[in-house]
């Protein structure tokens, strides 16, 4: 009877709903409209819990203390309610509009209390909300304070501050609604430019559950200094709908800020390339990764600052310098049986390395990625990539990799001595700020190094120790040399990374070639190291 009823009943019933479901997601897929789906803030805030902070913060609506474990702020307009007011707060109190019909003037949207750290009235010049309770405003567009008696000598017309050229303005957006079932969704069809000479508007694009959440908070601090539809994360978004915001500006030249490690930055850049966007978008970086090589060699900074000013970032965005970057071409080719389509095509940007040091990389890139990994933190990172470098010393597994590998510069075999690793370069920092091709210049005069200059710089190392001691500047490495092509024939498997982004290779030939240029903003501004 059971054997009956599986096969009449249990069965084809599983299967029609199976067939249902995929036949509905399908047709959804080819119905799906390519735009943006962007945040309806017309029915509540966007909350953030309170922590951190030396400063006291009043809840918007009963003015009470907000203590840390329950107070909460909006990340777009800076009202803030404890746990209790927040229904009261969402439908009372309106949060950031990001869109408004484009003949309609902007207004300052003020919010009474809870202002800056440091606050100044834009119209007397002194010192704002010094007494407790909600006292003074501010706008959540132009950032500017007032007392309450200086509130009326301000025009009611916004005109959104200093960063102006870098805000996409309400009525610039021209936005579609669609209802669910459920809710109200959002999605933006074009971007008109607002009657501004000289408008850059700025993407901040990154991934908020990177790390330990410090993607999260400094996409928040971005979403109450610009137009919060501007923020795009990445763990909600992919590059491609980040950079549909460019596509969609048309003829506007426009920013990309991405927060972010090498490997994200990457990701983007690639994106970009592949979408051909026209005018190209400046991409500059808040280093958020380990190593942020390229971050390093463009001025923005080896590290985030804890207590990030998204003001000063914006500063030094607006001074930057745009510089070109060279993107190459990696095809490789595995050795034995295999297919055409088997060729695998790779861009990169800082570096590629074969050998030791991507198998550091790559063990640090394993645990990472296990469930076991439960703590991320800078240092915690870099001691765990120096434990895995003392590994190999002990282990080798690198041995004598100069009797399986070949390396042709623009076509000519260079001799290699004794080695663990090669590593070709296009840019002046490898392994978080190593600056190899120019140490021990001194000795040995040789060309300079560019990220411009359709050149490739590649060297090798002896071993994992001879790596240790180039990370505390107490040697050299072996220059193999530069070039326009490069070539290297891998014998053996052997661990290997582009980029930062590690894998276990299998005995193949790959070839670097140019391919064209990145367009990236170089800070001209000091950054803490």
């Amino acid at each position: 009877m059971w054997d009956e009823s599986l096969n009449t009943i249990v069965l084809p019933t599983l299967s029609t709903m199976i067939f249902f479901v995929f036949t509905f997601n399908f047709l959804r897929y080819l119905m799906g409209n390519s735009h943006i789906q962007i945040r309806d803030v017309t029915k509540e805030h966007n909350w953030k819990t309170i922590t951190g902070t030396t400063k006291a913060y009043y809840c918007s609506i009963c003015e009470s203390l907000l203590l840390n474990l329950d107070g909460f702020f909006c990340d777009s307009c800076g009202v803030c309610a404890d746990r209790g007011c927040i229904k009261l707060a969402d439908k009372t109190l309106k949060c950031k509009a990001i869109t408004l019909s484009s003949d309609q003037l902007m207004k300052h949207h003020w919010i009474k209390g809870n202002l800056p750290l440091v606050a100044t009235c834009y119209v007397c010049e002194e010192d704002c909300d010094v007494e407790p309770g909600l006292t003074d405003w501010w706008c959540c567009w132009c950032q500017r304070c007032v007392h309450e008696a200086c509130k009326p000598a301000l025009s009611e017309i916004c005109d959104f501050g200093k960063f102006k050229l870098m805000i996409i303005p309400p009525g610039s957006l021209e936005v579609i609604n669609r209802r669910s079932t459920v809710r109200r969704r959002l999605h933006l069809r074009s971007i008109i430019p607002p009657n501004w000479s000289n408008w850059n508007p700025i993407i901040v694009v990154g991934n908020g559950k990177s790390g330990n959440n410090d993607g999260g908070q400094i996409l928040s601090l971005f979403r109450k200094v610009l137009n919060p539809a501007q923020i795009v994360d990445l763990a909600e978004r992919d590059p491609v709908t980040a950079l549909e915001w460019c596509r969609l500006l048309e003829k506007t030249p426009s920013t990309i800020l991405v927060a972010g490690g090498d490997g994200t930055i990457a990701w983007l850049l690639n994106t970009i390339n592949k979408l051909e966007l026209e005018p190209v978008p400046s991409v500059a970086i808040i280093p958020l990764g380990t190593g942020n090589d390229l971050s390093r060699v463009l001025g923005w900074g080896k590290q985030h600052d804890a207590h990030l000013d998204p003001l000063e970032v914006l500063w030094k965005v607006q001074a930057a310098e745009r510089i070109k970057l060279d993107r190459w071409s990696v095809t490789i080719k595995p050795y034995g049986l295999g297919f055409r389509g088997s060729n695998r095509n790779l861009f990169m940007y800082n570096y590629i390395s074969v050998g030791v040091d991507a198998r550091v990389t790559l063990n640090f890139h394993r645990i990472r990625e296990s469930p076991f990994y439960l703590f991320s933190h800078r240092i915690f990172n870099k001691l765990l990539y120096l434990g895995y470098g003392t590994q190999q010393v002990v282990e080798r597994e690198c041995k004598d990799l100069d009797k399986s590998l070949e390396v042709y510069l623009d076509g000519k075999k260079a001799e290699l001595p004794s080695i663990e690793s090669v590593v070709i370069l296009n840019i002046p920092s490898w392994a978080a700020g190593v600056d190899l091709w120019k140490m021990g210049m001194e000795d040995d005069p040789i060309s300079v190094q560019s990220i411009n200059d359709g050149k490739l710089e590649v060297v090798a190392l002896y071993c994992s120790f001879h790596m240790a001691e180039l990370q505390l500047g107490l040697s050299k490495p072996y220059r193999i040399g530069q070039a326009n092509t490069v070539k290297i024939k891998l014998l053996r498997s052997c661990a290997m990374q582009v980029d930062g982004e590690p894998w276990y290779q299998q005995p193949c030939e790959f070839n670097i070639t140019y391919c064209n240029q990145a367009t990236m903003l170089m800070s001209k501004l000091e950054v803490e190291a």
